[in-house]
Formats: structure tokens, sequence, C-alpha cells
């Protein structure tokens, strides 16, 4: 049987910088790392709110992104 322990988690919040010169989206990706394994999607989403509101561009969207170790 295979047992996981946690490694590591970031947040990773995407911003919208508008459109290229062909009409494309142009996205930013900021990660803030150091995260607890504890933390929930609402906690997550309010502090990702917070840290948006220190930019000018608008959050697209957020990501949790955890590292497991896994060992057999």
């Amino acid at each position: 049987m295979a047992v996981s322990e946690f490694k590591s988690a970031s947040i990773r919040c995407t911003f919208d910088l508008g459109l290229d010169s062909k009409g494309k989206p142009k996205k930013k990706v900021k990660a803030y790392h150091n995260v607890t394994e504890a933390a929930g999607a609402t906690q997550i989403y309010e502090v990702a709110v917070v840290l948006a509101d220190f930019g000018t561009k608008p959050m697209m969207l957020v990501e949790k992104q955890s590292g497991l170790n896994i060992f057999a």
C-alpha cells in the first residue's frame, strides 16, 4: 500500500493583460509559495483577492497546487 506525505503547496493567480495585436488574450501568472496544507478554498480565494488588490490587472483564475511525496 502506498503512503503520501505533504511536500508543499502554492497559490497561482492568473491575471488578464488584455488582447495582443492578433486578438488573442494575454495572461500573466504569479505564484505565491509556502501555503499550508490545511488552507481551504475560501481562505485561498480571500487571500488571492487581497493580493490582487495590490496590482492593477483583473484576476481571472486562482489555483492551489499541492505537491505530495508518495512512498510504496
